[in-house]
């Protein structure tokens, strides 16, 4: 469910390199601050400082409501802005 939207192909080279181990995937976690070659991640109530090489971050964008409104879509803001 995690990368439900992702296309079946690259699902499953992201689960090859997973099962390889050349990509550790952290779910459910929390960075909590990146350093130059670690970074400290919460899981649940404890907090873990890992090694890193780099570091992937998954983040939304924002959404062009001016333009989306021009051509008559309605935007709903719910949870923030829109």
């Amino acid at each position: 469910a995690a990368f439900g939207g992702a296309k079946p192909k690259n699902r499953d080279k992201l689960k090859a390199m997973i099962d390889a181990g050349k990509i550790k995937l952290y779910l459910k976690s929390a960075v909590k601050s990146i350093k130059p070659e670690t970074a400290v991640v919460k899981f649940g109530d404890e907090e873990t400082e890992i090694p890193n090489d780099g570091i992937i971050v998954c983040a939304g964008g924002t959404l062009p409501t001016p333009f989306l409104k021009q051509i008559g879509v309605m935007v709903e803001t719910k949870f923030g802005t829109a």
